[in-house]
């Protein structure tokens, strides 16, 4: 029997308060208009930013 294979997004929040600026991770979370802070409690909108991080990060990947 083959393997089963899923695919898991992470996405990476930071704190978009100018003293936090902490970072968390949330998994399957694309669809959030609005997050809480873990860190400081700051309650705000939510940009995603969409650009391939392997170029930034140099990591290996399939080509887009």
């Amino acid at each position: 029997m083959a393997h089963t294979v899923f695919i898991r997004h992470t996405y990476i929040y930071k704190c978009g308060e100018t003293a936090c600026r902490e970072e968390w991770k949330i998994n399957e979370a694309s669809d959030l208009d609005k997050l809480r802070c873990p860190h400081c409690g700051n309650y705000d909108s939510v940009r995603y930013v969409d650009e391939d991080q392997r170029t930034k990060y140099n990591r290996k990947g399939m080509g887009l």
